[in-house]
């Protein structure tokens, strides 16, 4: 059985009646350990799966860009060095 915060040291006060010290202690462990809101299961794989969406948008949007921007540059570059290539195989005859 799942018990909050206040059901948990009610519990506890209840059944450790001869050791004040101990019932403080866990009392205490029991108030730092515990937040008072409780978050349910679904709500955690709700807010896992809404943030698994927002990643994937991020990619989708930012990194498919670079990804392009890349393909581009490159594509730029082996242009630019295919024309390099074409111009130095033109030969002037006035050099021979």
């Amino acid at each position: 059985m799942k018990l909050n915060k206040e059901e948990m040291k009610k519990k506890y006060s209840e059944r450790i009646t001869d050791n004040e010290d101990l019932l403080i202690e866990l009392l205490e462990d029991i108030e730092d350990s515990i937040d008072t809101e409780d978050v349910s299961r679904e709500e955690l794989e709700k807010k896992e799966e809404e943030l698994k969406e927002l990643k994937q948008k991020y990619k989708e949007r930012f990194l498919k860009s670079v990804e392009e921007v890349e393909k581009v540059e490159k594509k730029l570059d082996n242009e630019i060095a295919d024309n390099e290539i074409e111009t130095e195989e033109v030969i002037d005859i006035k050099e021979i």
